[in-house]
């Protein structure tokens, strides 16, 4: 086996500026750093940090003294299951006369509600305004997803995924890596299966599709003990706390026992005897649901914990999470659950039959340059097993989130979830800053400072080199500036990403900043460039011939 190989997968994925971080500031007693860091992270829902707040405040370290903000903070880390904190609270409260008291409870009681486990600006928060079902449209080309020949002789196991758009002729364009684990082979091999799968054609854009593969490999290979024996090592790390340790278990438990099919859940909050039965696809009646205004423009998930009956009716449900839900929703979910009568795909139910039910309702508004949002609402049924906490990968993941690890704010908010993103992009994470900047620049209602925070973010991620925020940027600049330091600078841009893969909008952008300079000349031979890179890599010619016609005229489009 060539050690290049497993070598990937000993390497922690290092964040920046997370609360691991903040933990090695407060021990070399740089308090100022340490503190704003544990302000981020508790604002995240990170009892630790939360506690460790509280700590400074108690103490005056990097910030005045307190002791009614340190009694707040403690509460709040209480909240969030860090039970170190109740004997650190009751000291403080010795230490208040009545008024402080009465005070301390007060803003303890304003930390839970915007950063308690259901409060109103943790991950758990976000995560149920997330939008998490993004269907693609129907695939006309499907190929099978190769095996990478180098990993596959030794049975190395592996995920890997990405992001993608996808354009009117049904090509998947501007591919961006979300993972690749234990090895980059994976992504490479789920790179080649989408630049040569195709979708049906629409009149419209498909933005933000994510495809995933998951590579079995072999069991009882040497790679895979060796991947055990990492999750091991990774388990006491996290369990210290260690966010970088906390986001590669997570990767790994969903490699090594990641059940797709299945919704792992704690014997303690619910002691499953018999696992239930697959539910079939077709006797489940999906909700129907009309977006209104009064509900903001959010998605919103939640889930329950449903025991059916053996005749597939619904005996009992309990909400499974606590943050808070319009009633709109929660009665047309429970409404539809009323209604129920599933059937197993295979087997029989029994007596007792429990389930995990997600809900998923969008609310967004439409952006019609696209053709996302055709469903408005979605639930999933998946059959719950029992698994200790320490083993589910979801666990470690929204630990790792909690604690400010960037890569696994991208990955949970890679579907344009802002406040996740922006966490992310902060910490120079190069791919979060490109997709923010993207999410921006498609948000339905045009606003100018959309536009200039889109402008923002991928000037951040072209300065990291990379390609697509070059090639947006240029793009921006010459739609939204008659600026002519602007429109040099994206000429600059676009000629950069031109000569690196020749793709017909750098030329197409090219083109528009000379045009928009007076250089029609110029702009007429960048167009016809990137007329024939349209044609070469099946691009939608249409607006290109458009603007070719345009500059031939004199004309300007921007």
């Amino acid at each position: 086996m060539k050690k290049w190989i497993f070598a990937a997968a000993l390497l922690p994925q290092l964040c920046l500026a997370n609360a691991s971080d903040a933990m090695t500031f407060y021990l070399d007693q740089q308090y100022q750093k340490a503190f704003t860091l544990f302000e981020q992270t508790a604002e995240l829902g990170d009892g630790r940090s939360q506690f460790n707040l509280a700590v400074q405040y108690l103490r005056g370290q990097g910030v005045k003294a307190d002791p009614i903000k340190a009694y707040g903070y403690f509460s709040v880390a209480i909240d969030n299951d860090f039970k170190m904190a109740e004997q650190a609270r009751k000291s403080v409260a010795r230490r208040l006369d009545k008024s402080q008291l009465v005070k301390a409870k007060t803003l303890a009681a304003d930390l839970i509600a915007r950063y308690g486990k259901s409060g109103s600006q943790s991950i758990n928060y976000e995560l149920s305004r997330t939008l998490n079902y993004n269907p693609t449209p129907d695939k006309t080309v499907n190929p099978a997803t190769a095996y990478p020949d180098a990993l596959q002789d030794d049975g190395v196991p592996g995920l890997a995924s990405y992001l993608f758009d996808i354009d009117k002729n049904g090509v998947p364009r501007d591919l961006v890596l979300l993972n690749s684990y234990p090895a980059p082979e994976f992504g490479q091999s789920i790179a080649e299966k989408l630049s040569q799968t195709r979708f049906v054609a629409a009149d419209r854009k498909f933005n933000n599709g994510i495809i995933r593969g998951v590579f079995a490999g072999a069991q009882d290979s040497e790679v895979s003990k060796k991947l055990e024996a990492r999750a091991q090592q990774l388990l006491q790390q996290a369990k210290r706390d260690d966010v970088n340790a906390q986001a590669e278990l997570a990767t790994l438990l969903k490699l090594l026992n990641g059940q797709p099919q299945y919704h792992a859940i704690d014997g303690g909050v619910q002691a499953i005897p018999v696992v239930a039965p697959q539910i079939s696809f077709s006797s489940i009646t999906q909700p129907e649901f009309t977006k209104q205004a009064k509900l903001g423009t959010n998605n919103f998930n939640f889930s329950y914990l449903v025991n059916l009956n053996a005749e597939g009716k619904v005996a009992q449900w309990q909400p499974f999470e606590q943050v808070k839900i319009p009633k709109v929703l929660r009665k047309n979910a429970e409404k539809l659950m009323k209604q129920w009568q599933l059937s197993a795909a295979d087997g029989e139910l029994k007596d007792e039959n429990w389930y995990h039910v997600h809900f998923s309702y969008n609310n967004q508004d439409i952006n019609p340059e696209y053709l996302n949002d055709q469903v408005l609402a979605y639930v999933d049924i998946k059959p719950l097993i029992n698994q200790e906490k320490e083993k589910q990968w979801r666990y470690w993941q929204q630990k790792a989130a909690m604690g400010g690890h960037s890569d696994t704010l991208f990955q949970l908010g890679v579907n344009c979830n802002l406040r996740l993103l922006t966490l992310a992009a902060k910490q120079e994470h190069t791919r979060a800053q490109l997709q923010l900047g993207k999410c921006l620049l498609a948000k339905a209602d045009g606003a100018t400072v959309h536009a200039e925070q889109a402008k923002y973010w991928l000037e951040k991620a072209a300065l990291q080199g990379n390609l697509i925020a070059k090639r947006k940027l240029a793009g921006w600049y010459v739609r939204y500036s008659d600026n002519g330091s602007e429109l040099e600078k994206a000429i600059e841009l676009a000629e950069e990403v031109a000569d690196e893969n020749d793709h017909p909008l750098a030329y197409a952008y090219l083109a528009a900043a000379h045009a928009k300079l007076g250089n029609f000349e110029e702009a007429v031979d960048y167009q016809q460039q990137a007329l024939s890179e349209a044609n070469e890599q099946a691009f939608d010619q249409a607006p290109f011939q458009q603007s070719l016609a345009a500059y031939q005229q004199g004309n300007i489009l921007f």
